[in-house]
């Protein structure tokens, strides 16, 4: 195996387990992947993200054609559309954590902004997330609005399903959809008791950060 992707697989495998130890998804549950030149590495069907070894991925190409591996996860399509979308994307991650989920499931939802903004580090690295509607996992449909999205942002929530968290590498990407969990728990304790902070707020931290990510 060429080293550089070794060392892109390594890299992957070692935030994924992350992931998994922090609660981020449980069981089979999420998937990831990284782009090499023109493919893509992404988990296999039925791993589990706190134990996966370079031998848990598949190679596919940006034609949607297996080169090497085993089976795919089911939203490799997903994966497929959000590269053939963002070249500058290397890396996703597709997470089931759990008041990320809860907060897509509330009976109110404003699905243009799905969560409020309550930290500095939400209000730099997200700021504005949309929940898309429900839609069967690992169908085109889905497929075709994570990327639609995803075009012009780093994350987006799926309603009664999980994040897509998007960028250049791993840790970036994860610490994305940390921020991302880190509000939907605050979200999820205040109820509608919450204070937000104001737009004045939300840009003057942007203005002194920068965009975060892309």
């Amino acid at each position: 195996m060429d080293r550089n992707l070794e060392e892109k697989l390594q890299d992957l495998i070692r935030v994924s387990h992350k992931a998994y130890e922090k609660g981020f998804t449980g069981g089979s549950g999420g998937n990831v992947s990284i782009r090499y030149g023109e493919k893509f590495y992404i988990s296999c069907t039925g791993t589990f993200l706190g134990s996966l070894v370079e031998e848990d991925f598949t190679c596919i190409d940006m034609d949607g054609t297996v080169v090497k591996g085993g089976r795919p996860s089911k939203e490799f399509i997903m994966h497929l559309e959000c590269y053939k979308k963002r070249p500058d994307i290397q890396c996703i991650f597709h997470l089931h954590p759990l008041y990320s989920i809860a907060a897509t499931c509330r009976q109110e939802i404003d699905y243009s902004c799905g969560l409020p903004v309550y930290t500095p580090g939400y209000a730099l690295r997200v700021n504005k997330i949309p929940v898309i509607p429900y839609f069967m996992p690992g169908s085109l449909k889905l497929a075709q609005e994570v990327a639609r999205l995803l075009e012009n942002q780093n994350c987006v929530l799926l309603k009664n399903h999980g994040v897509v968290a998007v960028g250049r590498e791993p840790e970036a990407v994860f610490g994305i959809a940390e921020e991302i969990e880190e509000n939907a728990h605050i979200t999820m304790i205040l109820g509608n008791g919450g204070y937000p902070m104001t737009q004045e707020q939300i840009q003057e931290i942007r203005d002194a950060g920068g965009i975060y990510g892309k």
